[in-house]
């Protein structure tokens, strides 16, 4: 998230590609890098939202987020909780939900940096860290050093430097001031260790086809 943004406007959308089936996304977003002179003001927005939103039973009107879905995740995702008061700062949320289920209350979680688990690893819940940086080129460097390069988003009001950013991130797939738009059309695959091959598009049915190489002169 760069410095020429509107927090008001771009936190609803961060929140929904953070915690969409509380977290449970492969491609969600799973730590935020937040330029140092919005940093105050999106956490106060994801705060509010995060405390406003509804978790329960997903059959019931109005709920928005529901459980984990299996207990070895549920107590996992604790285990991320811990990490997260011990390294950080969590100004909502925090904690397992007092109720029969795998239900954990949407986290924001400050102040905190690479080195802590809730950074350097994949939560796959409802916890979202928010990470301050100050230099754009540090953020892109701190951003790419993980094993991981499923997807990435670069939110801006400028474009044009979003788009000069997206082209640095090493991800499979990069999106501007959105998150988790996708379609048939559009290939979807990862770098690094987040997955090999192709889905969706001409590239992902080229993945059921197979290639044969025939190297020799011209027939005649």
């Amino acid at each position: 998230m760069l410095d020429d943004v509107d927090p008001k406007k771009v936190a609803p959308g961060i929140f929904e590609g953070a915690f969409q089936n509380s977290g449970q996304v492969c491609l969600a977003i799973k730590r935020l890098y937040v330029h140092e002179s919005v940093y105050d003001e999106l956490c106060n927005e994801l705060v509010a939202i995060a405390k406003s939103t509804v978790v329960d039973d997903g059959a019931k009107q109005g709920t928005k987020l529901g459980p984990l879905q299996n207990k070895m995740q549920y107590e996992k995702v604790k285990t991320f909780l811990e990490d997260a008061r011990k390294n950080g700062k969590v100004v909502a949320g925090g904690s397992a939900m007092d109720r029969p289920g795998y239900f954990i209350e949407p986290t924001i979680v400050r102040d905190i940096k690479e080195g802590s688990k809730l950074v350097d690893e994949e939560q796959f819940g409802p916890v979202l860290p928010l990470i301050k940086y100050s230099d754009k080129d540090d953020a892109i460097r701190r951003a790419n050093a993980t094993t991981y390069g499923l997807g990435a988003s670069v939110w801006s009001s400028d474009i044009k430097r979003a788009h000069e950013i997206a082209t640095q991130l090493e991800s499979g797939t990069v999106w501007i001031n959105k998150h988790l738009d996708m379609a048939p059309h559009i290939p979807f695959g990862g770098a690094k260790q987040s997955g090999i091959g192709t889905e969706f598009a001409e590239e992902g049915l080229a993945e059921f086809t197979q290639l044969q190489i025939i190297n020799g002169p011209p027939a005649a």
